[in-house]
């Protein structure tokens, strides 16, 4: 019964903007990321999801706890209140993504261009459930605080820990970008070889549109702050 609505771009374009619409609100909140290590500094959330070490994870972690009190409590309530709203972010990301290999799938004649797309389709599953895992491992490391263990014997306990996390992210961001950049690739080629009807082509501009709102916000509101 739902499957007729896969196939209307109108669900795409919805989602894709509800998506653009918290990921502003998502960058509004990083403005407030600070942590301190020797000194103050910004950081962004991408240094949480795939930090380069376990000890640089938590010296950034720690430090959010370093801050003066008022600074403190803001950047740590700014992240915390991204990972929770990431939660909302992730259907919208992984629908729109999910869709968007639907609607590939559905305009190949063969069988097996069409069985691709549905299991990079589906296999979206994947990132969305990484995505949640490595919120909690976040959420549970700032529930922690300051009374985290930095000694020498905890970051090497936490050594094959760390691993599994950054192979989690690749995982997370690779099954994520390659579906992505195929169905984009495949959407380009049935565009110029004239595979969409020109009814398509109001929602390729209504997304271009999205974008470009999401881009002028973004400039106009979301630079960067000082705490």
């Amino acid at each position: 019964m739902f499957l007729p609505y896969l196939n209307n771009w109108l669900l795409f374009a919805i989602t894709f903007g509800l998506m653009l619409l918290v990921s502003f609100i998502m960058m509004r909140q990083s403005r407030n990321f600070y942590t301190f290590y020797v000194t103050k500094r910004k950081f962004s959330i991408m240094e949480l999801e795939i930090p380069a070490t376990y000890a640089g994870l938590i010296r950034i972690i720690k430090g959010l706890f370093l801050l003066p009190e008022p600074e403190s409590k803001r950047s740590i309530g700014a992240l915390r209140g991204q990972l929770w709203l990431d939660f909302l972010f992730m259907p919208f990301a992984y629908g729109s993504i999910f869709l968007l290999c639907w609607r590939v799938s559905v305009k190949f004649q063969s069988a097996f261009g069409s069985n691709v797309f549905l299991v990079l389709a589906v296999l979206q599953v994947i990132p969305w459930i990484c995505d949640i895992i490595e919120n909690l491992y976040l959420l549970g490391k700032i529930k922690q605080g300051s009374n985290i263990d930095d000694s020498k014997d905890a970051i090497e306990k936490k050594a094959n820990l760390h691993k599994a996390y950054l192979v989690m992210e690749a995982i997370k961001w690779g099954t994520a970008l390659t579906a992505t950049v195929c169905a984009l690739s495949a959407i380009c080629y049935f565009w110029l070889t004239g595979g969409y009807s020109a009814t398509s082509l109001k929602y390729a501009v209504i997304t271009l549109a999205e974008i470009a709102a999401f881009g002028f916000l973004a400039i106009r509101f979301g630079s960067t702050k000082e705490v």
